[in-house]
């Protein structure tokens, strides 16, 4: 079992929560959303961090075939054809798809995209990443107790602005 808190928990675009411990099992699955707020004590074996907890990424690309028609509601960006793609806030969600589920061909990636990201809070790249995948797939796409994800930390982001930055990397917790 790990616990872990940080200064903003993404659960959904409707739900971020501040000082929040996350507590998950050997399997992955959580089984816990604490405030710190409400609590007088915490757990010597929580770990806190600096930065955004959020779901592990999904790739539409990874999961599925052919998957078009079930995008015509969302602005999709397949990063991994063309990584310089010109990224443009519309009225739909912005769903970004790098091909790959591992933070190091990700944290490459980032960098690279942070500009063309200007337009979006820090907030809006994690739905995009983690939360819009999810709902197209028809999986569980809000951090919640019962479900069973990696948890990740966006870390070196401005939490002020809500901005990634050129410096922003994700790393898995657990």
């Amino acid at each position: 079992m790990i616990r872990v808190a940080s200064q903003l928990t993404f659960c959904s675009p409707q739900e971020i929560l501040r000082r929040t411990v996350v507590e998950q099992n050997e399997e992955s699955i959580i089984t816990g959303l604490f405030s710190l707020d409400n609590s007088s004590v915490e757990s010597a074996h929580t770990l806190f961090y600096d930065g955004i907890i959020s779901a592990g990424f999904v790739s539409i690309k990874q999961q599925v075939g052919e998957f078009k028609d079930l995008l015509s509601d969302y602005n999709y960006i397949d990063l991994s054809i063309d990584k310089k793609a010109e990224i443009i806030k519309q009225n739909k969600p912005l769903i970004l798809d790098v091909g790959t589920n591992t933070t190091e061909q990700i944290n490459q990636l980032l960098p690279l995209i942070a500009p063309a990201l200007s337009d979006f809070t820090i907030f809006e790249i994690i739905a995009a990443c983690s939360y819009y995948p999810a709902v197209v797939l028809g999986i569980t796409a809000s951090l919640g107790v019962g479900q069973n994800t990696e948890l990740l930390l966006w870390e070196n982001s401005d939490l002020v602005e809500k901005r990634i930055t050129k410096r922003t990397q994700i790393r898995k917790i657990g």
